[in-house]
């Protein structure tokens, strides 16, 4: 008991010491001192039923969880060069009474300014990126696009991972960035500089691993600009007693040309480098040397808002980018909710819905080594577009215009290895994927209000041809969604959503060791669908607040020997607001 206590005395102590801050002062110096944060209810009530002809008569047939929460955050402005952010998270699960389940943990801590007038400057919780193959946080598979209802539970994942639509990663270290003019011939020149800590010393066989990157972007004029960034992860040498170091440097390139054309707007990218991956006096570890080339022309109508792209893309199977290829999904986790079904109480894989709302899932921290990943659900790009071993093109059609009701985009992608894994015969990749949003407002007598129609499909192909040692390949992916959100009235929203994934076919698994190595392979039989729907009231207090009850039903199919079919019913309450 007197544990639990201590527990809500700090978590009080807290509050209202940052109270007290406020009222000393919000009279003199009231732009100086500043509250920020949010606050968060969640609550889901699940129902588990096995489809199969034994009944489950250990797993519990309900759960319910849930939690809320509040960030404070307090934001100090000492001058107009510099400002400090602390951010603190309270937090009780549903369930604990009395102080038994509160947490309490410091979530952002940051000091930003000027420094003499041209160097910005950033210490402690950073988000920062840099290119796509240097420093990029791609999205998690099937669910980042899936229709509104659907996202509001992958938000809450996000800003409790600081998941950014910008695609930064959120790491703990500095950053500086500084920019210099000119009058002619070249318009600016800026620098960008990074580092932040991957690992912390055990004072063992450990060393500190530290991320860095340097980007010098020039802009010659609006129609051309040409960049250098450089990345590094590496260890240092002397925190551990262990002798080896590792390094993972990347170098690139990048290049971008506007050449308007009549009432066409053209654009070239380019991007392309090197990598290295090693460790220094460690001869059991590989030396692995890779190269990509990138490269995009894009050409939009400025008058009819059709647009259209070609894209050629070569990474080779060496090719190693800590801070681009680390995955937000860690698919080596298991569910919390319902993780062991059946009557033999096995492991539940991870699902859609899974993706969707568990936090446990996902990394915050940059990998060295590639991560596994889920081929039913992407066998094309897991790792973003810095998936190593991989030749494509890629064309883009769409039709965007400001003012025009409909929005919709079409890609279809070609491709196949560059080196082939276990054999001599490359892997062949299609891809096409189709998504569109039409806004049904236009068509209503009160414009304001939302009406919104979104519908995608996405089929993915994998082929190999085999020989009589090895199976062929072919697996197959199809996903597609549709969803409303309809304003019925002023700030009352219904919405609605569906969503399937089918997969089957065959393909072969990699194993790789310590070093990232392929040393084995096991095959991989899946066929399955996952079926998702869900109808949800949503009331918008503002624009920063909502109050959201939804229900959701997830089955699961799958016709390999040990594959699980079950069905999940789901409600779910949300309340958040933010300040």
């Amino acid at each position: 008991m007197m544990k639990k206590s201590n527990t809500i005395y700090k978590a009080l102590y807290t509050v209202a010491l940052l109270f007290i801050f406020q009222m000393c002062f919000a009279q003199q110096e009231a732009k100086k001192v500043t509250f920020n944060g949010a606050a968060r209810a969640q609550f889901f009530g699940d129902r588990y039923k096995l489809n199969a002809a034994e009944e489950d008569t250990i797993t519990n047939a309900k759960l319910n969880s849930g939690n809320t929460l509040v960030d404070l955050g307090i934001n100090i402005r000492p001058h107009s060069n510099m400002e400090i952010q602390g951010l603190v998270r309270i937090r009780n699960d549903y369930g604990g009474f009395w102080g038994a389940g509160v947490s309490f943990d410091v979530r952002q801590l940051y000091v930003k300014g000027v420094a003499g007038g041209i160097v910005r400057y950033q210490l402690g919780d950073i988000n920062y990126k840099l290119t796509k193959y240097t420093l990029w946080n791609n999205n998690q598979e099937i669910i980042s696009n899936t229709p509104a209802i659907f996202q509001q539970q992958t938000d809450v994942v996000n800003y409790d991972h600081f998941y950014s639509n910008d695609n930064s990663w959120r790491q703990q270290g500095a950053s500086a960035e500084m920019g210099l003019v000119f009058s002619k011939y070249v318009k600016e020149l800026n620098f960008y500089g990074v580092a932040t800590r991957v690992k912390t010393s055990d004072f063992g066989q450990t060393n500190d691993r530290i991320f860095s990157g340097l980007s010098i972007q020039m802009l010659q004029s609006k129609y051309a600009s040409i960049g250098w960034t450089a990345t590094n992860t590496f260890d240092i040498e002397g925190t551990s007693r262990q002798n080896s170091t590792f390094h993972q440097p990347v170098v690139t390139m990048n290049a971008n040309f506007k050449i308007p054309f009549s009432s066409f707007q053209n654009s070239i990218d380019i991007e392309a480098g090197k990598s290295g991956w090693f460790y220094k006096n460690l001869d059991a570890a590989p030396n692995l040397k890779g190269q990509f080339l990138d490269a995009e022309l894009l050409s939009r109508h400025k008058a009819t808002g059709i647009f259209g792209s070609v894209q050629l893309k070569y990474i080779t199977s060496e090719f190693r980018s800590t801070g681009a290829q680390t995955k937000r999904t860690n698919y080596d986790a298991v569910p919390v909710a319902y993780q062991r079904i059946t009557n033999n109480q096995d492991l539940r894989q991870i699902t859609m819905l899974d993706l969707m709302r568990e936090s446990s899932l996902y990394n915050m921290q940059l990998q060295t080594k590639l991560m596994a990943f889920s081929p039913q659900y992407d066998n094309i790009t897991p790792y973003g577009d810095a998936t190593p071993n991989r030749q494509a093109t890629i064309i883009k059609l769409g039709y965007n215009k400001a003012g025009s009701p409909l929005n919709i985009e079409s890609l279809i992608y070609t491709g196949s290895e560059v080196k082939g894994e276990g054999t001599k015969t490359f892997r062949t990749f299609r891809r096409s994927d189709t998504r569109a949003q039409l806004d049904l407002s236009e068509f209503r007598n009160d414009t304001t209000r939302v009406a919104e129609v979104s519908v995608s499909y996405r089929n993915d192909k994998t082929t190999r041809a085999g020989t009589e040692a090895i199976p062929s390949v072919d697996l197959n992916t199809q996903v597609w969604s549709i969803g409303a959100d309809y304003e019925w009235s002023k700030n009352w929203h219904v919405l609605a959503g569906m969503q399937m994934i089918s997969y089957n076919g065959f393909d072969f698994k990699n194993v790789r060791d310590q070093y990232g190595n392929i040393y084995n392979f096991t095959e991989m039989k899946t066929d399955g669908e996952e079926k998702m729907w869900a109808l949800g009231i949503k009331h918008t207090f503002s624009t920063r607040s909502f109050l959201s009850i939804q229900y959701y039903n997830f089955e699961l199919k799958q016709n390999t020997t040990d594959g699980q079919n079950y069905n999940f019913g789901q409600w779910m309450l949300l309340f958040q607001i933010k300040f």
